[in-house]
């Protein structure tokens, strides 16, 4: 049935696995849908992030890693998706110089703050943040 398919089921990699353009994202899509729902503004912050980052990254490749963090936490439980984003982080720590992970608190509370809103889910996030990568995020609630 299959033999003329050109269907290709995109391979989502373990955060074990992350390139830092991949768990970056991937943590940045945990904090968008966090309360439910992902703004123009969520988008635009993380979209200056990853530049700020990665300046040298490639588009294409960012927005398919992007759109592969939604698939992927779209699915998760929220038990499941707290392991998920705790091994995100770890793969961020261990990949991020620490110039990155300075610099990756201020941009990670823009995102919580993009919608004008800041959730108790989001803020979660932040707090797991902040003990796993060892940085202060200072998000005005």
């Amino acid at each position: 049935m299959g033999f003329f398919s050109s269907k290709k089921k995109s391979e989502i990699n373990d955060p074990n696995n992350m390139s830092p353009l991949e768990a970056v994202t991937h943590l940045f899509a945990s904090i968008q849908i966090a309360d439910q729902q992902a703004s123009y503004e969520e988008k635009e912050s993380w979209i200056n992030a990853i530049t700020k980052l990665f300046p040298e990254h490639s588009e294409d490749r960012a927005e398919k890693f992007f759109a592969e963090a939604h698939d992927v936490l779209s699915t998760k439980n929220p038990g499941k998706r707290s392991v998920y984003i705790n091994a995100v982080l770890n793969r961020m720590k261990e990949l991020l110089n620490s110039e990155q992970l300075n610099s990756i608190g201020p941009l990670i509370a823009d995102i919580v703050e993009a919608d004008g809103i800041v959730m108790t889910s989001e803020m979660e996030i932040v707090k797991l943040s902040e003990n796993i990568l060892d940085i202060k995020i200072k998000v005005e609630e």
